[in-house]
């Protein structure tokens, strides 16, 4: 009888997660639309910030225990999961005009994904460890908000398109931000509640911080990701379900860790996250393709069907 209250948190988390991410996408169609900004804009800063709450809890708290397998493992598992899992997803539903991604944003998250990459390896002790101090953090929040004012800019020279011109309501502000508020919190409700009930089925496998952080609980967080997505595709609005993943991997990146390691100094175990950091690199590269105009559906899917295989093959590679 005890385990059926883990799973009831489960699916209880799975139906807000939908309600919060059908919420948040119509207020960020909205805002769009308000502002006179590009869906991909929105995508990348009010979905992805929205999205990456939860990733920013766990991470903080974790930090605040001394957990920083547990912190860094959510980060890194997160990322791959938005892109092997969330984005993999996307690119085999998506049928209809495909918006690219932005070549900044997505330049941006390669050099931060391989700064971070190459920063850990080359500053490993003896042991393997490498700590990410307070100095390292403060600069990674400043690049992130370079790279916030830069896509800014870009996101007003390419305005809201006619795919969200179609779903806006022209709804007043009260309205925008009621949508927004209510995704946000349902999302990270729903998630809170996916999590609780993963991490309580875990726990009987006895697995280590950083495993659980890697999967369980990476994709809990990373749930948010995944519904805004499905409810950006549903409403037919590609460019935001493309600039949500891209956006979130950037927060994560730059702006949890950063936060994570004001809170105290992260250590990270090279040996243990090597393949997994590697993993997450490989991905972020293989992004790239995306940026090439004129890539056919069947391309498209083909890459998605790939991002999905490499996210089971890593994830078996974990659990057994």
């Amino acid at each position: 009888m005890v385990s059926l209250i883990p799973i009831l948190y489960v699916l209880t988390g799975l139906v807000i997660l939908t309600f919060g991410g059908d919420r948040l996408i119509q207020g960020a169609v909205e805002l769009a639309m308000r502002f006179k900004v590009s869906p991909l804009f929105i995508g990348i800063t009010v979905v992805a910030a929205g999205t990456s709450l939860p990733e920013l809890l766990v991470s903080v708290i974790a930090q605040v225990e001394g957990k920083s397998g547990l912190s860094i493992g959510n980060v890194i598992g997160s990322n791959i999961f938005n892109i092997a899992l969330v984005l993999g997803w996307v690119l085999i539903w998506t049928r209809k005009k495909f918006n690219s991604p932005g070549a900044f944003e997505i330049l941006g998250l390669l050099l931060g994904t391989s700064g971070l990459t190459m920063f850990l390896f080359l500053n490993q002790d003896a042991a393997g460890n490498t700590v990410i101090t307070a100095p390292i953090g403060i600069l990674l929040e400043i690049l992130f908000l370079i790279l916030l004012c830069l896509t800014l800019r870009n996101g007003k020279k390419n305005p809201a398109t006619e795919e969200v011109a179609q779903l806006a309501k022209g709804s007043g502000t009260l309205s925008i931000v009621s949508s927004l508020t209510l995704g946000i919190i349902g999302l990270w409700l729903g998630a809170q509640l996916l999590v609780k009930g993963s991490v309580a089925l875990a726990a009987l496998l006895g697995v280590s911080d950083t495993t659980i952080g890697l999967t369980l609980v990476a994709a809990g967080t990373g749930a948010p990701e995944l519904f805004a997505s499905i409810a950006a595709i549903r409403k037919g609005t590609s460019a935001m379900a493309i600039g949500n993943v891209v956006g979130s991997n950037l927060f994560n990146t730059l702006v949890i860790v950063g936060v994570a390691v004001l809170v105290r100094p992260l250590t990270v175990n090279l040996p243990e996250l090597k393949n997994d950091l590697m993993v997450n690199f490989g991905l972020t590269i293989f992004i790239c393709i995306l940026i090439i105009p004129g890539l056919s559906s069947r391309t498209r899917s083909l890459i998605g069907v790939v991002f999905l295989v490499t996210y089971l093959v890593w994830l078996g590679s974990i659990l057994f």
